[in-house]
């Protein structure tokens, strides 16, 4: 008898629950979910062929061992338990204040129903129930956990993402993710994590000068100079971050574009997502400096560039006034 698989979907538990995505509701929460995934090989918008590094993982691990699937697929539900439940307790927050409290209301009561289905297939996978991975159209990637089927998606279109860089960064805190990726496996791994910088620094009677492999952050001579080391080791923390990062992910044959390189910031939380490519690719990380000066991230792209490429070094002065460092 052949098995037929429940496929869930955000859109499949609305009609369940007897409501429809209203124009009203799209723009407000930009949901995400189809009524039907044809589930083939992978088809993305640009180059034939590319992926992004989420997908490549999944092109890996759909026939990885059942021990990896399950640990991929629990990592994965619970990020989609997670921000479907964020997304509830936002539209909870806004029906307080908004005209259109039933309505959110009723939204936030489905949206957290949906949330709540995801446990029950952790329990499956817990048990040892089957797993599959299946990649289908429109870069979606299917979890199917003893014959039910979710399609990976964020309840707001501009987090999807993040959204998956999430679930990569949640996985490979357990596992080596370093087989997953098609770049050179032979070269050692890039340290990422933060490490003490030490910056040289020279006065004179008209500037003080902060300077760390050919970037110099400058500023004038009467700015309180405990102020100024704190932003310059901020400042040059969140670059050197980046920078491995960056290298990181070229390694391991992401395609980094630098006229395309942009940083958001996620909402409710500190960090700052910071894409990679037309494709999508997308890297989470803390750099609120970068973030809050939107020329600087464009200062130091040649400084950065060299750095990830090892090119020759590059050197680059930034003013501390044009980004209002002055008086932090």
């Amino acid at each position: 008898m052949k098995t037929v698989s429940r496929l869930i979907t955000f859109r499949h538990w609305l009609r369940q629950a007897g409501l429809t995505m209203s124009c009203a509701c799209r723009p407000l929460f930009s949901v995400i979910a189809t009524c039907a995934v044809a589930l083939v090989s992978v088809v993305v918008a640009g180059q034939p062929g590319q992926v992004t590094r989420f997908q490549s993982m999944a092109q890996y691990l759909q026939d990885a061992s059942p021990e990896l699937r399950r640990d991929f697929a629990a990592a994965a539900l619970s990020s989609v338990a997670s921000a479907y439940r964020a997304e509830a307790n936002l539209a909870r927050n806004e029906s307080r204040k908004s005209s259109r409290h039933e309505s959110l209301r009723t939204w936030s009561a489905t949206v957290d129903g949906f949330a709540r289905q995801m446990p029950l297939l952790l329990e499956d996978i817990e048990l040892g129930l089957p797993v599959d991975l299946t990649l289908g159209a429109e870069k979606s990637l299917a979890i199917t956990v003893a014959g039910r089927t979710v399609i990976l998606s964020h309840p707001r279109l501009n987090e999807q993402n993040a959204f998956e860089q999430e679930i990569i960064v949640a996985f490979c805190a357990t596992h080596n993710c370093e087989g997953f990726m098609s770049g050179n496996g032979d070269l050692e791994p890039i340290a990422v994590s933060a490490a003490p910088i030490r910056s040289n620094w020279t006065f004179t009677s008209q500037e003080s000068l902060c300077a760390y492999h050919g970037i110099t952050l400058r500023f004038r001579s009467a700015v309180d100079i405990a102020r100024a080391r704190l932003v310059c080791e901020q400042f040059l923390q969140e670059v050197v971050t980046l920078a491995n990062e960056l290298t990181w992910q070229q390694r391991h044959s992401v395609d980094i574009e630098w006229g395309q390189l942009a940083i958001r910031a996620t909402p409710l939380s500190p960090g700052h997502i910071v894409q990679l490519n037309a494709m999508g690719d997308s890297i989470l990380v803390t750099v609120p400096l970068l973030y809050s000066s939107p020329e600087l991230l464009s200062d130091v792209l040649p400084w950065l560039n060299q750095r990830v490429s090892n090119q020759q070094e590059v050197d680059i002065v930034l003013d501390a006034d044009r980004y209002g460092w002055q008086n932090r």
